[in-house]
């Protein structure tokens, strides 16, 4: 046998070797097995374009997403987390006020508490840490993502801690914030209440552009 021939034999053992079956390792790296045809990643793990991949910094694991650790938040839906600007977002109240310079108004929510920000923006870009400009009457602040906005969940319940309180489970699955025609300001700014009720995904806030076509719209920012 010639050498160049003899190599191409051992390359093809070793590739045999290495792709032998083993019925008891099923799963890939950093993954768990969870049923006898189903793999699931380990804690801290996401699914990832190849395998399971580990969260960046400042971030954790919820519901097989990663999302911002508490202090800090995205700019930007693809952006790194970042710490928060020292007194944005502390949780707030008539007994406990804001008392940050920089952010010195206590924004009291329905369901979230108060948090510190600040009002008299024009457009969101008056705003840090992801926060979006918003008109409140003839006053404007600078409005905190919804709480659970885009977490992860299976059914209306993985969402009923938060902001976003619908669970859209036909695509995907991820918790989004609900409205209606008398309440169209819970949408943030570039967003539409928009009525999918006629295919069972309720009526919730969503980028106009997605609402033109198979919603109809209730209105919004």
């Amino acid at each position: 046998m010639t050498t160049p021939l003899r190599s191409l034999v051992l390359l093809y053992l070793v590739g045999i070797a290495a792709c032998e079956y083993d019925a008891s390792d099923r799963c890939g790296p950093h993954q768990v097995e969870i049923t006898n045809d189903r793999c699931a990643c380990v804690e801290g793990y996401v699914p990832g374009a190849r395998g399971c991949v580990p969260c960046d910094d400042n971030e954790q694991e919820r519901s097989g997403e990663c999302v911002c650790v508490d202090g800090y938040a995205r700019a930007a839906p693809a952006a790194a987390c970042e710490a928060l600007p020292g007194g944005l977002g502390t949780e707030c109240d008539d007994a406990k006020p804001c008392r940050s310079q920089d952010f010195p108004e206590c924004h009291v929510t329905e369901t979230q508490g108060g948090y510190c920000t600040t009002t008299g923006c024009k457009t969101s870009t008056d705003c840090e840490g992801g926060y979006m400009c918003m008109k409140d009457g003839a006053s404007s602040y600078c409005r905190r993502p919804p709480v659970g906005y885009g977490q992860k969940c299976k059914s209306q319940d993985d969402c009923a801690a938060g902001d976003a309180t619908f669970c859209e489970m036909l695509q995907s699955h991820v918790c989004i914030v609900p409205c209606s025609a008398n309440n169209t300001t819970v949408c943030f700014e570039g967003e539409q209440c928009c009525d999918f009720s006629q295919f069972n995904a309720g009526t919730v806030c969503t980028p106009a552009a997605a609402c033109s076509a198979p919603g109809i719209p209730l209105g919004g920012p």
